[in-house]
């Protein structure tokens, strides 16, 4: 008691207990409605930049994308001249020689020198003329295409730039162009040079080689090698140059657009003090920096761009070859602080060509979300892109040799035109194959009808508003019936006009629904569908012209209007027909239709160069291993990356702002967190008062004293609480009581039983007996009666339910037995139909007896026994060493009359050897459960009866009820009640 006062003195009670869980409950509901603030309004803040972001990065996009364009055609039209020199001393040798009769004037007076008879003739004339393969773009097709880029140009008042400025900015072209094509002839010789040497050193190792010749291999072999030497050493050199004259040109045309972006810039919302964007090409090289357009933008993270991590970061992302990581990976912002200020930084990639980036993009998604669905049609992809191989050699051979005659254009040929149709034919079926392969159709067939749905709910609902108005408008022409509402003329107008407005707002509703019915923006399967249909086709464009516009607004245009893909498609379909004809090099077919090619941009690739780009891109499947990543949308992303866009955007003033509110809220809430747990603490003494109270009362009763009552606590939990242990008190006194009575009946019981064993036959037989109540008395029944004649007569049995009730049947049952014995009645079938036939008429039927009565002869050392459904004795046979269950059943006593028990019950008889062992018990025995609900069972009573059935039968069932207490985890050797699941009773006999 001293212990659990000292215990309860020290630690907490209810009133710290509830404070401190009050405390808890609102601090926890504070921090966290707190976090959730702070995490919406940063939430809130990076929406919020993210919108104003988005308009000015793509329109940064589109100035890479511009930039990048104007220096590559500014770049290509400098190559161009250098090429087309080159061109024609290449293609010289495909013009054809034209052998004529001398003309003009001297070839008259040779003429008429001949008709009056002189020995005089016209010489042979040779000259060169060209044919369709000597075409090449001309001085005056480079002349328009430079007219056309320099028309791009214009300064700030849209007025056009001086021929002083495009020549500086055209010097930087120059110089880039001649760099590269240097690298590239540098590239070319390297190879030629290879080839001659491994010619030459198979020549040397010839053994008849004379010395002259061999001395001049020699000199030609290190010759070879210097020049080799020599190149290599101008390929890294003019490579620098070209990337440093490109520098130049690209900075020189955005010093020269300077005033127009900062002008757009600003109109579309960026916010330079916030936002710097800066764009770097694939090598790290810069080509576009806000922080040049805005001076408050130019120290915008300007300590941040010297920071050791965002370098490190900058460098892994630049550094990264495999172009498919940089598209998988979604680079999220990444976090820095520098000099106090909060810093947020983004790396997008920028594609040169977006229509082609984007459908490859397209593509790599479903590959890389394992999307198993058009992997069939990839593989006839495949298929079809080596047929189309084997059939592209066939039409480069074919060409060449075209080239070589010089006589007749690839159309005019009648094999080109042939392979050429078959050409159409393999591209036809790839398309075919797709639309029989094609595994989202049903996303187009639910599109289709929840269109459907939606627009015929919408006309309906206008059907149903147009018809409501009529008929209010006819409510203002006639007058109201008897039976109908009537409306004020200022009610009829006012609902007229909501109604009108509802029509109008349904009709705008139908308009948009109308324009949305071939909307792709948000239909991913026809995105997708179309980007492994048209990438090639894409591509190809983006190889043969330059276009006037960039950025992704042809692509959101062509996703969004039908009208659009219509055109678009029919232009992918005319340029390829052009590229097949073979009829011209460089002058486009007139459009069939309602475009015009000029929409595309600039033609800058003569049609063989276009076939040769056709060629590649048709053999090449879309997908050749997802595992190594190689295909074309892997060449296409890898060919098209252009660079990075670098946002950095500075959130020191929204994170300022947003800790200062957190401050003050974390302020405000402690505050109510304190008067929180004030009230928590008065409130819990107020109620602790009452179980205080109540507390000590219970001490009383835990000392014994039940004369107590606990005082009227209201009508809440305390109440009911002190209404419930004044009728617990109650329940214990009647509990203590009818536990006395239990313990008197129990004492009674047990004197009911046998006291000591029957001692007249221990010359013969070894006895032994075990009980134990579930509930201190029980109804099981256990009993060994010695007879007159010598005889022992024992039986066991087992009353319904358990209890008072069972116990009280148990003991005038036993009287019963015993008086049926001593009248001297021996026939143990009669003894069961008297007993039964009064259990029958006098105890309920609920209650039945299960029962066991046999009677030992020592003269014939035999067991005669009858069963009334009690459980199957076990019997030890000591000459085999074995366990046997005898045969028993019939039906319990108090179930049936006579007529019926009596066909159920049989008289049998053993024989007890030396040695023999005979046990019989009640149910409770082999039923009784482990705390995990498992039975003891019988057949470990039949182990236990086997390894002790040479042990007297004290030590059988000694170990039988301490390995039964291991069992059930209870101690059966006292007194009083248990928590087994029925009463248990056993009996032993052995004979010696």
């Amino acid at each position: 008691m001293n212990k659990k006062r000292i215990l309860r003195a020290i630690l907490p009670g209810i009133r710290t207990k509830l404070s401190f869980f009050t405390a808890i409950l609102i601090v926890s509901i504070l921090g966290i409605t707190s976090t959730l603030h702070y995490n919406q309004q940063k939430k809130a803040l990076e929406d919020k930049l993210e919108s104003e972001l988005k308009t000015p990065l793509e329109y940064i996009n589109s100035v890479v994308l511009d930039l990048e364009n104007l220096t590559r055609s500014l770049v290509m039209i400098e190559e161009f001249k250098l090429r087309v020199k080159e061109k024609k001393k290449e293609l010289k040798q495909y013009k054809r020689t034209i052998v004529s009769k001398e003309t003009g004037l001297l070839g008259s007076l040779k003429d008429f020198g001949k008709s009056l008879g002189l020995n005089l003739k016209r010489n042979n004339v040779y000259r060169s003329v060209d044919t369709y393969f000597t075409r090449y773009l001309s001085e005056k097709e480079i002349d328009d295409f430079e007219s056309k880029v320099r028309a791009e140009l214009r300064k700030e008042n849209g007025a056009p730039i001086e021929s002083t400025t495009y020549k500086y900015i055209k010097g930087f072209a120059e110089k880039t162009a001649l760099a590269r094509i240097t690298v590239e002839r540098a590239k070319i010789r390297i190879i030629e040079i290879e080839e001659e040497l491994q010619s030459i050193e198979s020549e040397l190792l010839d053994s008849s080689l004379v010395p002259k010749r061999k001395n001049t291999l020699s000199v030609e072999k290190s010759n070879l090698i210097n020049e080799r030497k020599y190149n290599e050493k101008t390929i890294p050199a003019n490579e620098r140059k070209s990337l440093n004259y490109e520098t130049l040109l690209t900075k020189a045309l955005q010093n020269f657009f300077r005033g127009s972006h900062k002008d757009h810039i600003t109109s579309i919302g960026l916010m330079p003090d916030k936002i710097r964007i800066l764009s770097f090409d694939r090598t790290g090289k810069e080509s576009l920096d806000t922080g040049l357009l805005f001076p408050e933008s130019s120290n915008t993270g300007k300590k941040l761009l010297k920071l050791s991590e965002y370098l490190e970061t900058k460098k892994s992302i630049f550094a990264e070859k495999n172009v498919m990581n940089l598209v998988r990976e979604k680079y999220l912002p990444t976090a820095y602080e520098v000099g106090g200020r909060q810093y947020e930084v983004v790396f997008r990639p920028v594609f040169r060509n977006p229509k082609t980036a984007e459908r490859a993009k397209l593509i790599t998604e479903i590959l890389s979300d394992n999307e198993s669905g058009f992997l069939d049609y990839f593989k006839e992809d495949l298929k079809i892109s080596e047929q189309l191989r084997e059939l592209i050699l066939k039409l480069r051979t074919r060409v060449t040799e075209l080239r070589k005659l010089g006589k007749v254009m690839p159309g005019a040929d009648p094999t080109y035109r042939s392979l050429a149709e078959s050409y159409k034919e393999l591209i036809k079926k790839r398309e075919l194959k797709f639309q029989e392969l094609i595994p989202n159709k049903s996303a187009f067939e639910i599109q289709a009808k929840k269109w459907n749905e939606n627009y015929s709910t919408l006309v309906e609902k206008k059907k149903q508003i147009t018809n409501e108005i009529t008929d209010w408008g006819n409510k203002l022409k006639t007058p109201p019936k008897e039976s109908e509402t009537v409306f004020t003329l200022e009610e009829i107008q006012e609902k007229i006009r909501n109604l009108e407005s509802l029509l109008e707002e349904t009709n705008d509703h139908i308009q948009r629904v109308l324009l949305s019915k071939d909307d792709w923006t948000i239909f991913k399967e026809a995105k997708l569908n179309d980007a492994i249909l048209e990438i090639r086709n894409a591509a190809l464009e983006d190889f043969a012209f330059v276009p006037f516009q960039t950025g992704p607004s042809g692509l959101i245009r062509y996703y969004k209007d039908d009208k659009e893909r219509e055109v678009q498609i029919a232009k992918y379909k005319q340029f390829r027909e052009w590229i097949l004809s073979g009829h011209s090099e460089t002058v486009l077919p007139k459009p069939k239709g309602k475009f015009s090619f000029s929409d595309s941009g600039i033609l800058v690739r003569s049609r063989t160069e276009s076939e040769e780009m056709m060629w590649s891109l048709d053999e090449t499947p879309v997908l050749l291993s997802m595992e190594n990543g190689s295909g074309l949308v892997y060449e296409l992303l890898e060919k098209d990356l252009l660079g990075f866009n670098v946002i950095i955007i500075d959130r020191t003033e929204g994170y300022r702002q947003i800790k200062k509110n957190r401050e003050e809220q974390i302020r405000y809430a402690s505050i109510i967190a304190v008067l929180g747990i004030l009230s928590a603490y008065i409130l819990a003494w107020f109620f602790v008062r009452k179980i205080k109270i109540i507390s000590k009362k219970t001490e009383e009763i835990e000392r014994g004293n039940l004369n107590i009552t606990f005082p009227n606590a209201g009508y809440d939990e305390i109440g009911i609480l002190s209404e419930s242990l004044n009728d617990m008190v109650h329940g214990l006194k009647e509990r203590e009581e009818m536990k006395g009575e239990l313990v008197a009946a129990e004492e009674i019981q047990k004197r009911l039983l046998p006291g000591t064993l029957p001692t007249s036959l221990e010359d013969k037989i070894e006895l032994a007996a075990f009980y134990k109540a579930m509930t201190g008395v029980g109804g099981d029944y256990y009993d060994f009666i010695e007879l007159k004649e010598g005889k022992l007569a024992f039986c066991i049995g087992d009353v319904s339910n358990h209890g008072v009730g069972p116990a009280i049947v148990m003991a005038l049952f036993r009287t019963q037995i015993r008086a049926i014995l001593r009248k001297g009645e021996r026939n143990l079938k009669k003894i069961l139909l008297e007993v039964n036939g009064s259990l029958y008429e006098d105890t309920p039927d609920h209650i039945f007896v299960t029962f066991f009565l046999g009677v030992f002869d020592p003269e014939k050392s035999s067991v005669e026994y009858i069963s009334a459904g009690h459980v199957k004795p076990m019997f030890y046979d000591s000459s085999t060493n074995k366990i046997h269950e005898l045969p028993a059943g019939g039906l319990p006593l108090g179930m049936d009359e006579n007529q019926f028990f009596e066909s159920t019950i049989e008289r049998r008889v053993i024989t007890l050897d030396s040695g023999d062992f005979f046990f019989q018990y009640t149910d409770g025995f082999d039923e009784a459960r482990s705390p995990s609900g498992e039975f003891f069972g019988k057949s470990r009573i039949a182990k236990l009866l086997l390894m002790n059935g040479n042990e007297h039968p004290n030590l059988l069932l000694k170990k039988m009820v301490s390995d039964l207490e291991t069992h059930t985890a209870q101690n059966l050797s006292q007194p009083g009640m248990s928590n087994l699941n029925d009463d248990i009773a056993m009996i032993a006999i052995r004979k010696k």
